[in-house]
């Protein structure tokens, strides 16, 4: 019971490395969502449009509670709505696309620098010096990004200053740490070469200065949070680390992860050509409908997957409920650590399409009555 209970502990056990990256940030107060640029997001927090500093502190608590306690986007939304209460702020955008940009973006960035902190351990690096990137497979794919799907490259390429994920807005893709065993499975006996990094102008809205932006990556996205939040070096892979698989290996292939095909649904909204907190293609006014989402999905798969979720504590806790060994029991931590993540942000999602739903159909009655009042 002891062993089953130290299983279940470990798996409440909030992202440490991702809190650490978030913690150290400073607030930065800002009018535009490029008053802080690129490699500035791994050391101040901001929300575009919040100018006191106050109101940053208090969007920050709330992402602090969604790192730490695991909030879900439905969670942050009341907490949102309290603070704009309270601090009478008007922004800009839907209240649906506004809360998910805020919420998404901090996560993910913090996610993937404790990843990144974790990956360039020496320890990890020797053993795990290859990184692939994954494509995230939702319903609206970057054909770009799913061109990367699978690319295998050594952790200190200097690609991965530039592309490693999150590579834009609400950017699901991610990188995992293989070894040259698993390399071996994949049928390569080395790393892909990178490719060639072409770039493409960017005009800031604000200032008029054009830059030049990776093809692929949103404007502002070009950088690497876990480095820069380290030092900005490349990671140094210790001079033991194995770079070939075993001769004769491998015994089995171990297929490249495939992005699935995307369901049909909505193409991507365009970008904003106007002076917008965020460039997601919000040109309306702040009362407008939110851009429409995908539509929900059954409720029959919501069930699922809560009934899936209450069943993973168990069945880590049954097997590993004998005389397991330390490394098993972090083995088994681990994976059903990885599915509770996926599950969690799975209902996360569920719940966020049900709200922005109700959002729009609220935004739509009230446009329609002050129509019918204008005409009356």
């Amino acid at each position: 019971m002891a062993v089953a209970q130290a299983t279940l502990d470990a798996l409440s056990l909030p992202p440490r490395e991702a809190i650490a990256f978030f913690a150290q940030k400073t607030n930065a107060t800002t009018q535009h969502w490029t008053d802080v640029w690129r490699t500035g997001h791994s050391r101040s927090f901001m929300v575009a449009g919040a100018a006191s500093e106050d109101l940053v502190a208090d969007f920050r608590a709330e992402i602090t509670k969604a790192l730490e306690q695991g909030t879900t986007l439905a969670e942050f939304r009341q907490g949102f709505d309290q603070i704009v209460a309270r601090h009478g702020w008007a922004y800009n955008g839907g209240r649906g696309w506004r809360t998910r940009l805020i919420y998404e973006t901090n996560l993910s960035t913090a996610y993937a620098a404790g990843r990144y902190a974790q990956m360039t351990e020496p320890d990890t690096l020797a053993a795990f010096p290859f990184w692939q990137y994954v494509h995230n497979d939702g319903p609206n794919p970057r054909l770009q990004h799913r061109a990367w799907n699978g690319l295998v490259l050594r952790a200190d390429d200097p690609f991965w200053a530039t592309h490693y994920p999150p590579n834009g807005w609400r950017c699901g893709c991610r990188v995992r740490a293989l070894t040259a065993r698993q390399l071996g499975r994949q049928g390569k006996t080395g790393p892909d070469t990178a490719p060639a990094i072409e770039t493409r102008p960017w005009t800031n809205p604000r200032t008029g200065a054009t830059s030049d932006v990776p093809i692929g990556i949103d404007p502002g996205f070009d950088y690497n949070p876990g480095q820069a939040w380290q030092g900005g070096g490349l990671p140094a892979i210790p001079t033991d680390a194995r770079f070939t698989p075993p001769e004769g290996f491998p015994p089995r292939p171990l297929p490249i992860p495939a992005a699935r095909p995307a369901a049909a649904s909505a193409p991507r909204p365009p970008a904003a050509a106007s002076d917008d907190v965020l460039p997601i293609g919000r040109t309306g006014a702040a009362d407008a409908p939110d851009t429409p989402l995908p539509p929900e999905p059954p409720a029959e798969e919501a069930a699922r997957l809560r009934a899936q979720l209450r069943r993973l504590g168990g069945a880590a806790a049954a097997e590993a409920g004998g005389a397991s060994p330390l490394a098993e029991l972090r083995r088994l931590a681990g994976l059903a650590s990885a599915e509770r993540t996926r599950l969690l942000a799975r209902l996360s999602e569920l719940r966020g399409a049900r709200a922005a739903r109700d959002a729009q159909r609220d935004s739509l009655a009230t446009l329609r009555r002050k129509v019918a009042e204008a005409g009356g």
